[in-house]
C-alpha cells in the first residue's frame, strides 16, 4: 500500500484530505474523498475546516482520473 500525506487548504493552512501521489490527487470516486462540486469557475472541494471553496483541477495517471488542488495563475 501506497503511503499517503496530508494536502492543506491553500487558504486555512489544515489538510482536507490526504493524497497518494507527488502531485497531491485525490481520486474522487472513493467514499473518503471530499466530494468534488463544480460551478461555472471550474471543479472545486468546500474545505471542511474554513468552508471555503477550493478550487481543484482534473488529473489522469492511466486509466485513473482524479483531481488536484489547482495551482495559481
Amino acid at each position: 500500500m501506497l503511503p499517503t500525506h496530508d494536502v492543506p487548504c491553500p487558504r486555512y493552512g489544515k489538510a482536507p484530505f490526504s493524497a497518494l501521489s507527488l502531485d497531491d490527487g485525490i481520486n474522487a470516486a472513493t467514499p473518503e474523498s471530499p466530494k468534488v462540486e463544480h460551478a461555472p469557475g471550474g471543479y472545486f472541494i468546500h474545505c471542511p475546516f474554513c468552508r471555503e471553496r477550493v478550487a481543484v483541477e482534473p488529473i489522469s495517471a492511466g486509466s485513473a482520473t482524479g483531481f488536484q488542488v489547482a495551482r495559481p495563475l
